[in-house]
C-alpha cells in the first residue's frame, strides 16, 4: 500500500540481477521460435527496463503471436525455474518488503528452502501477466513481491491489467485513506470501518475493487477498535511520561515509544514492513495522534 523504496535499484543492482539469469540459454531457445529476433536483440534491455520503457517500448512486441508461440516463449524464459534460485530471488529480498504492498494484510517472507533453492511465503506478482506477456516474465520491474491472495486476484481477467496501482512507481497510501466512523464515543461501542478514496485516482479505485480491499478491511473492526481505544489512552502527554520515566534510560526515542504503544510502525516509509500499518496510521491521523 506504500510505494516501494527503490533507492537501491541502480545500474549495479540491475547488472547483478541480470547476472543471475542465463541470457545465452534463453536466446538459444528463442532462436527456435519464429519472429523472435527483436526480443533476442533486446533481451537484456527488456529484463532491466523500467516501468515506462516496458509500457512504451516492449509491452506489445508480441502482438499477433499465437497462444502456442507465447507458451513456447514462456517456457524459454522459465520463470518458475528462476523463482527457486537464491541468486535470482536475492534481489527482491533486498527490497525489504515484509507485508504485501497491494493489501498490507498478509506477510511476504523470503527464505532458503535448502542449500540451493530460495522460496517465499508469498510470490512475485507479474504486473503484466506472463501468459499474455511471456517476454516480460523475468523483467525486474514487472515482478512485485506480494501475497498469494493478491496474486490470485490477477488471474484470468484482463480488465485490471495495467489499470491498478503499480507499487514501484505509484503510491496507494497518498491517494486512498482508511476512515473510521464511530457510532458514539465509548470503548464498548462498535466501530464501523469504511474505506474511502480522498482523491479521484482511478487506479486506486481499481486496486480496491480488484483486491476487495474494502471488503477485507470491513472484517477488521476489532483492530480498528483497538487502535481507537489506544488513541484515547496514549496521547502525546502519556507518550512523554512513558519516555521520561522508563524508555529514555534504555536508549529509545519518543517515536519508538509510539511504535510500542500502537504495536505498529508510525512512519510512512515503514508501511510495507508490517501488516495493517496503513490502517493504524490513517486512524491515528484521523484522531490527530500523528
Amino acid at each position: 500500500m506504500k510505494k516501494i523504496d527503490l533507492s537501491i535499484v541502480d545500474d549495479t543492482f540491475l547488472d547483478d540481477y541480470i547476472s543471475s539469469i542465463n541470457i545465452v540459454t534463453i536466446k538459444s531457445k528463442l532462436s527456435d521460435i519464429k519472429d523472435c529476433k527483436f526480443i533476442i536483440d533486446n533481451l537484456e534491455n527488456i529484463i532491466k527496463a523500467d516501468v515506462n520503457s516496458i509500457k512504451t517500448k516492449y509491452l506489445n512486441c508480441l502482438s499477433g503471436k499465437s497462444k502456442k508461440d507465447k507458451k513456447k516463449i514462456e517456457e524459454a524464459f522459465n520463470y518458475s525455474g528462476y523463482r527457486k534460485k537464491q541468486a535470482f530471488m536475492k534481489s527482491f529480498k533486498k527490497l525489504n518488503i515484509k507485508s504485501c504492498p497491494f493489501c498490507n494484510n498478509n506477510y511476504v517472507y523470503f527464505y532458503k528452502d535448502n542449500s540451493r533453492n530460495f522460496n517465499t511465503i508469498a510470490t512475485l506478482e507479474h504486473y503484466y501477466p506472463k501468459a499474455k506477456y511471456p517476454h516480460l516474465s523475468l523483467s525486474f520491474f514487472n515482478l512485485i513481491p506480494s501475497c498469494y491472495i493478491c496474486n490470485s486476484k490477477f488471474k484470468g481477467n484482463d480488465t485490471y491489467v495495467g489499470n491498478i496501482i503499480h507499487p514501484y512507481i505509484e503510491d496507494f497510501d497518498k491517494d486512498a485513506k482508511f476512515k473510521v466512523d464511530i457510532n458514539s464515543i465509548g470503548i464498548k461501542k462498535n466501530i464501523d470501518l469504511d474505506i474511502e478514496l480522498i482523491t479521484t485516482n482511478d487506479k486506486c479505485k481499481q486496486s480496491i475493487k480488484r483486491f476487495n480491499l474494502d471488503k477485507i478491511y470491513e472484517q477488521h473492526n476489532d483492530i480498528a477498535k483497538e487502535i481507537y481505544n489506544k488513541a484515547q489512552q496514549y496521547n502525546q502527554t502519556r507518550i512523554d511520561e512513558l519516555y521520561d520515566s522508563f524508555y529514555k534510560d534504555l536508549g529509545y526515542s519518543k517515536e519508538d515509544v509510539k511504535n510500542f504503544a500502537f504495536s505498529s510502525y508510525l512512519e510512512k516509509k515503514d508501511i510495507n514492513r508490517r501488516n495493517h500499518t496503513k490502517l493504524t496510521q490513517d486512524i491515528l491521523e484521523q484522531f490527530k495522534i500523528l
